[in-house]
């Protein structure tokens, strides 16, 4: 058992130097002073597996802007339901429909953004590629009314190559439950705070939606700009930093996405993206070693990269929790049982309510969608320690699939009826 309470020890520590470092840091001004004449050309990528729930009110989300300089492509990856007739029935000259068919279908998201790619090096051969912005959407995507306009404003420094937006659950409320309101605090307020962070790093991650890339900086890669690692956007985020890219993250800059409301497809994608983090371990020397990165800039990301296995470890506080607080309420309304239970209390519970007070100060500024009530969120708040462990089976299954060499990309099936309007 001393074992067990030392390792709880170290694991509790290093979690909350982190929350504290995070929570403190502060959002840095990147957009410039003064708009800029719109030559930027945005080239929306997004990609498609039996997503006809969804790709109708994205696509005509999308038409909405009034953006001339605008492609959009949906590569569709051998659906089975009624996506490639759904995006063929809009004619508007801005959408290019790419069908793949197996067997060069299904082989995850990676290739299906490769393959679009590779038509956009083709159709745009003659642009000026610091001009042309690759931005790769989900099929359930919805970018604020303002995005193009924030990405302008970034991009009018040339030294920025990249941006991540920041991500909003739809459904945190209505169409949702208890899981996707946790969602929603985790995406907008906790790993909000991580890309605030990562800016003082300068190590921002790229997401698989809501992420803007200059063209002339993903052909400096030499290879594909995205791999068939199940984490393709980290993978990608890697190589880029390694290359001395500047990749930075707007809190305006807003993508809205579906929150997982079945515990099942949670699991699906929660042990997707553990898997993925496993697969860029292979770029652990290279951070280590890269002479681009800050000192600080490699612990951030080997931080992110060994998170599957303090994940795992930290299943050990959740047992030493429960005995701790077991063992108080068995001494009775003694002071050490009174000290016991508040130490835990504190342990468990203030960090997730000390980021849902800033989660519910923060939406409060959003009208686009039907935030959730207070109550509702404080109780998600003080569960949110408790989300941590809902990600368990996710991890063992992430490392079963991995040690047995299970890489196949399998993705979550989407809501029907969940959009901003």
């Amino acid at each position: 058992m001393p074992i067990i309470y030392v390792i709880s020890l170290i694991l509790i520590s290093i979690y909350y130097i982190y929350i504290t470092m995070i929570k403190h840091a502060e959002e840095v001004y990147i957009e410039s002073d003064e708009r800029t004449s719109p030559d930027l050309h945005y080239v929306i990528v997004i990609p498609c597996f039996n997503e006809d729930k969804v790709i109708q009110a994205t696509l005509s989300s999308l038409l909405e802007f009034s953006l001339t300089n605008m492609s959009i492509y949906v590569i569709d990856d051998d659906s089975s339901d009624d996506t490639v007739k759904i995006v063929s029935q809009f004619c508007d000259s801005k959408i290019n429909l790419i069908k793949k068919q197996r067997p060069n279908a299904q082989k995850g998201k990676g290739h299906s953004l490769n393959i679009a790619y590779q038509q956009i090096l083709r159709d745009f051969s003659e642009a000026d590629a610091e001009k042309i912005i690759v931005t790769i959407l989900d099929a359930d995507g919805f970018l604020c009314p303002e995005a193009f306009e924030i990405a302008d404003r970034i991009f009018s420094h040339s030294t920025i190559h990249g941006i991540q937006a920041r991500v909003r659950i739809i459904n945190n409320f209505k169409n949702g439950n208890l899981l996707s309101l946790l969602q929603d605090i985790e995406f907008y307020e906790v790993i909000g705070a991580m890309q605030k962070f990562r800016m003082r790093t300068k190590t921002v991650g790229l997401g698989g939606n809501g992420q803007f890339t200059r063209l002339s900086t993903l052909k400096k890669l030499p290879e594909a700009p995205w791999t068939d690692c199940l984490l393709e956007d980290y993978d990608l985020t890697i190589r880029l930093l390694l290359n001395q890219e500047n990749l930075v993250y707007s809190e305006q800059l807003i993508i809205y996405q579906q929150g997982l409301t079945s515990y099942k497809r949670y699991i699906k994608q929660r042990s997707r993206w553990i898997q993925g983090s496993l697969q860029c371990h292979s770029y652990i020397r290279k951070v280590t070693t890269s002479t681009v990165l800050s000192t600080t800039g490699k612990i951030e990301m080997l931080f992110f990269l060994i998170q599957p296995y303090l994940n795992l470890l930290n299943s050990i506080i959740l047992i030493v929790s429960i005995q701790l607080i077991g063992h108080a309420l068995i001494d009775g309304a003694t002071l050490r049982s009174f000290f016991t239970i508040g130490i835990m209390f504190i342990v468990t519970v203030y960090p997730g309510l000390s980021f849902t007070k800033r989660y519910i100060r923060a939406v409060k500024k959003i009208d686009l969608i039907e935030n959730s009530p207070k109550i509702r969120s404080y109780l998600g708040g003080m569960l949110m320690y408790i989300y941590i462990f809902f990600t368990i089976p996710s991890i063992l299954l992430a490392f079963s699939r991995q040690l047995l060499g299970k890489n196949s990309w399998f993705k979550t099936s989407r809501d029907e009826n969940v959009s901003i309007k």
